[in-house]
Order: C-alpha cells, then structure tokens, then sequence
C-alpha cells in the first residue's frame, strides 16, 4: 500500500485535520457568519423583515407594564341564570294563553338587553328527556337593563293546545349568544 493508496476501511487522511475538528465546530461556526453576512449584504435594513427567529422568546411583566395594564378596564362576563319558572294560571286577556314567569339574573349587560323566547312541547309519555313541538312559541325583551347586575322577572303569555304541555325557556344576549336555557312547569 504505497503512493498514497488507502488500505481498506481506514479514512482517507489526505485534506483532514486531525480528529475532525474542522467538521464538527470550525464549519458550522463559519455557515453562521457567512449567513449574516449574506442577510447584511443583500439589503436587509431596518425596514425589511428580518430572518424567522429559530426561538420563541419569553417575555416578563415588570412592574411598570402591570401599572400600564391596570388602567386600562376590564371587559365584565356577560351572565344569566334563570332562577324560577312558575305557572301563574290562564291569562287573563286570553284562556288559549297561560302566564309563565321568568325569573332572571343577568350581570354584564348593562345598558344592553337581554331576549326570552319559549317553546311549548308535549313530554314523552315514558319519561324520557324531550318531546313533541306544539308549534307555538315566542319571545320578550328585556328591556334596556339598567344595572351591572339585575334581577329580571318578565311574565310571558305561552300558548299549547291541549293539557300536559310543558315550556322550554331560553335567555339570549345582545349578539345572540344563548346564556341559559331551562325546562318550565307542565301546564
């Protein structure tokens, strides 16, 4: 094995630098400076995008942030619950109608209001959940509600056409948003 032949197996020494430190720590070192020289030579200024970072960076609220933020109010959660459905009897203007009051708390909608819409159904006979439609239902405003948290009572007249009938109430907000929604008395 004479004039530089390389015996079996064994890495060429021809152009390495001993244990490989070239491979290993010299060139990635030099793709690093010669990428930034590269973003620097081909105009990347301060007003056009930099290199994606490789890192997602964490950043720390000091002190003075948290006063910042403290200024600024905080959106209130919008709620409503419904507290009571009671079945006040035939209304008086109409016996084909009977009175369901709704008791409502409501928080966050202020200035704003609220809709209460009703469905009559008739409850499967074997207990399940559910039921057949009747086909009636309506709704109720609100009103504009005057306080951060209000209790609401509005009485609906509800309409079904034969005994055994029972409503399903539902609150909505503002922007449609269903807030709360709950079974009534059978009538």
């Amino acid at each position: 094995m004479t004039d530089g032949a390389q015996q079996s197996g064994q890495p060429s020494s021809a152009g390495s630098h001993g244990d490989g430190t070239w491979r290993y720590v010299v060139a990635p070192a030099l793709v690093s400076v010669l990428t930034g020289l590269f973003y620097q030579l081909h105009g990347c200024g301060s007003d056009s995008p930099g290199p994606t970072p490789t890192s997602t960076v964490t950043e720390t609220m000091s002190d003075d942030t948290q006063e910042s933020d403290s200024a600024v109010p905080s959106t209130p959660s919008v709620s409503a619950d419904i507290t009571r459905i009671v079945y006040r009897g035939a209304d008086s203007g109409n016996a084909a109608y009977a009175d369901i009051e709704v008791d409502t708390d409501i928080s966050g909608l202020r200035g704003q209001e609220c809709v209460i819409k009703w469905s009559t159904y008739y409850p499967y006979a074997n207990g399940e959940q559910g039921g057949t439609n009747t086909g009636y239902s309506g709704q109720r405003s609100t009103g504009l509600l005057a306080y951060d948290d209000t209790v609401s009572s509005a009485t609906l007249a509800v309409r079904a056409q034969q005994s055994g009938w029972r409503v399903h109430i539902f609150v909505y907000g503002p922007d449609g948003t269903l807030l709360d929604q709950q079974d009534g008395p059978t009538g």
